[in-house]
């Protein structure tokens, strides 16, 4: 349900109009325009200067049409990041404008949102939705060259059913996948060992931040980033 809906997101037209974000401020509410308000946000060194750089999800007060569905209102996001300059104030690197899903895009469980952190010098972005069958997204994202790249990426898949799952972890830096695969309990109340599978899928062109959109992208037979 998922993946059908967004594949379909190109077909409908697409009226509205995000802010411009301003291009430098002193604090994280400098690049929220009116009408809009901090989702969340989160801080760390993200350039490699040992300064707290600062990234932060904003959503609009009030929904609009003709976002993604012709016929339905839906709450526009956008994620920034902004880099933290020696003199304290903050210089705009990123805005992306349809890298987040929206608020009723997680299916029956809801809001798709759970989490946005700075780990290891890279943002981290994750969704989570579903209804008895779930699903997970885990986009991470790293400045380099002078641009942002989803530089590894993580899909799970498990059902609430039986207890089982299969994850997905891609280094797209090297195309090294790791595949796990797990059962749930059997009629004795015995759980079979978890089944991992290291590949490599090649290497592919990094998708960019600025105009990344989710489960849009073809990445290993069935699967989609």
């Amino acid at each position: 349900m998922l993946l059908t809906t967004l594949l379909s997101v190109t077909l409908f037209f697409q009226s509205y109009k995000y802010p411009i974000l301003p291009a430098s401020g002193t604090k994280v509410e400098s690049f929220v325009p009116k009408g809009w308000h901090i989702h969340e946000k989160a801080e760390g060194d993200l350039n490699k200067d040992n300064l707290p750089d600062l990234a932060a999800v904003i959503e609009a007060d009030k929904p609009v049409k003709n976002l993604k569905e012709a016929d339905n209102e839906q709450t526009p996001r956008l994620l920034f990041v902004a880099f933290k300059q020696a003199d304290g104030s903050y210089k705009l690197s990123i805005q992306s404008n349809e890298s987040i899903m929206l608020s009723n895009e997680g299916g029956v469980f809801g809001d798709p949102w759970e989490g946005l952190s700075v780990e290891r010098g890279t943002l981290l972005v994750r969704f989570y939705g579903g209804s008895s069958s779930r699903w997970n997204y885990a986009y991470r994202w790293r400045f380099q060259n002078n641009d942002w790249f989803l530089i590894g990426a993580t899909y799970t898949a498990s059902s609430t059913h039986d207890g089982s799952y299969e994850k997905y972890d891609f280094n797209l830096i090297t195309g090294t996948t790791e595949i796990s695969k797990g059962a749930g309990e059997d009629e004795k109340g015995n759980t079979p060992k978890d089944k991992v599978t290291k590949l490599n899928i090649g290497k592919k062109p990094l998708l960019k931040l600025k105009t990344f959109k989710p489960v849009q992208y073809a990445i290993y037979k069935d699967i989609y980033l």
